[in-house]
């Protein structure tokens, strides 16, 4: 569990995160000179049974919120924390916003400073903070009276944490690996060093991990859990690592050390956002703010797809248009300050992390964006899938950021609803795959119906009349699939419905007997494609077909693009080359000619044949046998 402090300036956080856990995170000599916290701290709070809560300890001068929202992004419980002598205060209300606003649950009000203030005095605090709570995620949060000079109320206080430790669900270790760095330094003899909280995933001594930016990738050497040094860390957990070859000039605050190939550096966002009822004004298109997600901070314009302005208190769409690129994941959350005077105006959460740019006002755009609106994990995954051509599981963990542990379930329970089919280890909308099935077998059924003679579609064929975003992967475990309905039949290259079979009418039957005699009579001398059809008076497609029947059948056999041969002659010709082989080592075409007593271009057609079916190989001007038939 990570945990946060927060609150206004001097109101005693980072002494009581010294009294929890015996540590001072005021590190910097300007920090102990000012008194004041000016970056986070880190804080190991050790609890029962071995347990190890991370403990963040944030700023709180107006001046320094930048910092605070670096380390308030991955926290799991809140200490509020209001000094007994001054009550609430601006920054009290600013990180209040601001933790809502994170979608932070859970929360404890800790009233420090006790012993500074008498008990009638102390009564009155507490009820004022009770009423300025009213109505936010801290109403009726558990409340302590502590004193971290005396200790006194410091147990109880943290005897409450170990009761709420409890209550927090495990983090997605199965998830892709992300550490948002909020730090980096050299440690002489061992190089650089990042420190972060490890949101999703694990990590090990010896992974290659990514860094973006820069956008490259580096060997873990070694990785500690607040100074204790471990081979594995989870997720939920404060970690530093050091990396091989890492340069501390090419990572800086706001990067992410993540699982290679899972996240992505982007410079637009489509997200939610909401203006807080305390903004002073509207938010007007395209307004530049200053744009914090995770530990990053930068500045973004915000086009507002569906509205002219966002008034205070008010939600809409937007695209974040930022200056630098960063990563992000849907469901992530982020906060916006004005430019200028810099003050906490809203924040929201990005619907999709790699979209197109958009116009305003585009009602496909805006329906998309709803859709993605919805907390259903099942909306999300779904929409990624009907951009895709069929994903395996692990490419739809890539897409989602979702653990294949994660993804399971949802995926069943999906297919459960008939909103998507598993195809061999390929999952598909069941939108998406009702439109393939019906467009193969349209496509076969109209093959069947202009080629009745025609054993089938040839693959290649009914391939190129579905969408462009089927992949040949997909095609196969689509043509797979249907095949195990039996729905269709596969043959080689040939696609045909399950029972169907070639049926020439009577008039079709007699031209067929023409063309098996002709072949016969003309034995080793084939007549070609034109030419036939130019005997029987027919067109090349008619005749075409009326051939390939006869290939399906087995009368003739096709030699070439143009050539066919009675199939008795085709078996004399290759028994011929056989006898040949026996006692010789090669042939040429000339001796294959005199052979066979036919043409050149027959018999260069007929090897060239053999060459295709790998009964001969070619060497030079020679051929020798290769895998010939027994």
């Amino acid at each position: 569990m990570i945990i946060g402090t927060a609150g206004h300036v001097d109101h005693g956080k980072t002494e009581l995160t010294k009294a929890l856990t015996g540590v001072d995170t005021d590190r910097f000599r300007e920090e102990k000179d000012r008194g004041i916290s000016i970056d986070i701290g880190f804080a190991p709070l050790r609890l029962s049974g071995g347990r190890i809560a991370g403990l963040i300890d944030v700023p709180g001068h107006e001046k320094f919120i930048h910092n605070m929202l670096a380390g308030v992004g991955g926290i799991d419980l809140v200490l509020m924390v209001i000094d007994a002598a001054e009550g609430v205060m601006p920054q009290t209300r600013e990180h209040l916003d601001i933790l809502e606003l994170l979608q932070i649950k859970k929360g404890i009000v800790v009233i420090t400073k006790k012993d500074l203030v008498d008990d009638e005095w102390l009564e009155m605090v507490v009820e004022e903070v009770a009423d300025s709570l009213q109505g936010t995620f801290l109403a009726g949060a558990p409340v302590h009276l502590v004193s971290s000079l005396t200790g006194e109320g410091i147990p109880e206080l943290k005897s409450a944490i170990e009761k709420m430790y409890d209550d927090f669900a495990a983090r997605d270790k199965d998830a892709p690996l992300r550490i948002p760095l909020d730090r980096s330094f050299i440690i002489s003899g061992f190089g650089t060093v990042v420190t972060g909280t490890l949101l999703s995933g694990t990590i090990s001594t010896g992974d290659i991990v990514e860094i973006l930016p820069p956008g490259k990738e580096y060997r873990v050497r070694g990785i500690q859990v607040f100074g204790e040094s471990v081979e594995k860390a989870f997720a939920g957990q404060r970690v530093a690592v050091n990396l091989a070859g890492l340069e501390k000039k090419e990572v800086q605050r706001g990067s992410v050390l993540a699982t290679p190939g899972y996240f992505h550096l982007t410079r637009f966002l489509d997200a939610r956002l909401k203006l807080l009822p305390s903004a002073s004004r509207p938010l007007v298109n395209m307004a530049p703010v200053h744009f914090y997600l995770g530990t990053a901070k930068l500045v973004a314009r915000l086009l507002l797809l569906g509205c002219d302005e966002l008034e205070p208190g008010k939600e809409g769409l937007v695209q974040c248009r930022l200056d630098k690129p960063l990563v992000a994941s849907r469901g992530d959350l982020f906060i916006i300050r004005s430019y200028s005077p810099m003050v906490t105006i809203g924040g929201g959460i990005v619907l999709d992390e790699r979209p197109s740019r958009h116009k305003r006002f585009k009602k496909e755009v805006l329906e998309t964006l709803q859709e993605l609106n919805k907390e259903d994990p099942l909306t999300f995954i779904l929409q990624k899938m009907k951009t895709t051509g069929g994903v395996t599981l692990q490419e739809l963990s890539r897409q989602t950021k979702l653990g294949a542990e994660s993804l399971r379930p949802l995926l069943q329970k999906a297919m459960e609803r008939k909103k998507i089919a598993l195809m061999g280890d390929l999952y598909v909308t069941s939108e998406i795959l009702e439109n393939w099935v019906k467009k193969v077998l349209d496509g076969v059924d109209s093959y069947h119906k202009e080629k009745p003679l025609s054993p089938g579609i040839p693959k290649a064929h009914l391939g190129g009349l579905l969408p462009r975003q089927i992949t040949s992967r997909a095609f196969d475990s689509l043509l797979e699939h249907l095949k195990e309905k039996e729905l269709i039949r596969v043959e080689g290259e040939l696609i045909s419905r399950f029972n169907f079979s070639p049926r020439p009418t009577t008039t079709q039957e007699q031209k067929l007997d023409q063309i098996k005699a002709i072949f016969q009579q003309e034995g080793i001398n084939s007549v070609n494609l034109r030419e036939m059809g130019a005997r029987l008076s027919l067109p090349v497609e008619e005749m075409e077909a009326l051939l390939d029947y006869l290939v399906y059948q087995g009368a003739i056999v096709k030699i070439a693009e143009d050539y066919y041969l009675d199939r008795k002659i085709y078996e004399k010709c290759l028994e011929t080359l056989k006898d040949y082989f026996r006692s010789h080592q090669t042939i040429t075409l000339a001796q294959y000619r005199d052979l066979i007593k036919g043409s050149r271009r027959f018999a260069q057609a007929l090897l060239e044949h053999f060459d295709g079916h790998k009964y001969t190989r070619r060497i030079g001007d020679e051929r020798v046998s290769w895998k010939m038939p027994l």
